[in-house]
């Protein structure tokens, strides 16, 4: 397998340049770049910040998977690299490629990997080339979550394992509250929302369900539980680099931004070490072909 230029794959050893043809929905793909660009905007926050604390939830979920014969993996939304080397650790001979709708995320990825700019909803990779498929808190950035996971199913091999984990409970921690409210109240506003698909994916059942209507043989679904401590730096750091808060501060001029950012740290300051923990609800699936 190799690149052309822009990051595409060149026709070989098993990746087509044009992809499946599948066609998707205008406004899909168009959710799809706005979500690609977003985490583009904020790749850095996101390595820094967040990767560390989603990271042992990914881990947790790999630990469950089939290695033993697997030679080549499939990281679907591998943004900045984070399981890249948890995965070449239970597979180290494999052949594994990353791939993401998110230019900017995938160009912080390292590893011996092949990393390829692409969208799930329509992986242009041929049928059958790999043994197990990761997606790691990633489907509920899909538009099309049915779409993604057939897709995902085509491209595995006979007996392949797919393994996924997704968001019950969103993370979430007292701090944050402080957050919402200061950039409420200063009107700041999301320019580019994007609408995560949650809610088709926030149960045991319905990850269970979408697996099984895609064709899968279900295997085990899990719940896998989130506690991870901040401090006010850390967390500071996160909400002025990554994601919607990120975002709604740069939609104010530098004076109003200084100021919020001063009410904050005032409300922050006063917070408990406990008012800084980060809790949330993972669910963990595997499934086979």
């Amino acid at each position: 397998m190799r690149l052309t230029g822009g990051g595409r794959v060149a026709a070989a050893g098993g990746l087509t340049r044009h992809g499946y043809g599948l066609m998707v929905r205008e406004d899909a793909e168009k959710t799809s770049a706005r979500v690609a660009t977003n985490y583009s905007a904020s790749a850095d926050g996101y390595a820094e910040f967040w990767s560390p604390v989603i990271r042992p939830l990914g881990r947790r979920l790999l630990e469950a998977l089939p290695w033993d014969r697997a030679s080549r993996i499939l990281d679907v939304g591998t943004g900045t690299g984070a399981l890249i080397h948890d995965i070449l650790s239970f597979a180290p001979t494999a052949r594994v490629v990353g791939i993401d709708r998110s230019s900017g995320m995938i160009a912080r990825a390292t590893g011996r990997v092949l990393l390829v700019t692409m969208d799930a909803m329509t992986l242009g990779i041929r049928a059958g080339m790999f043994d197990i498929a990761v997606l790691a808190f990633v489907l509920f950035h899909v538009p099309d979550p049915s779409a993604a996971l057939a897709e995902v199913k085509r491209v595995l091999r006979r007996r392949g394992t797919v393994g996924m984990t997704t968001w019950a409970e969103d993370p979430a921690t007292p701090a944050g509250q402080i957050w919402d409210e200061e950039l409420s109240g200063c009107g700041a506003w999301d320019p580019s929302p994007q609408p995560p698909d949650h809610e088709s994916v926030n149960t045991p059942e319905k990850v269970g369900s979408l697996l099984s209507a895609a064709g899968f043989a279900l295997g085990r679904v899990w719940l896998e539980p989130l506690e991870y401590q901040w401090d006010a730096p850390r967390f500071t750091g996160l909400r002025t680099r990554f994601g919607a808060t990120k975002r709604k501060l740069d939609t104010l001029d530098p004076r109003a931004r200084e100021a919020c950012l001063d009410r904050i740290e005032e409300r922050m300051s006063c917070l408990s070490s406990k008012d800084l923990v980060c809790r949330g609800m993972a669910i963990c699936a595997m499934a086979a072909t």
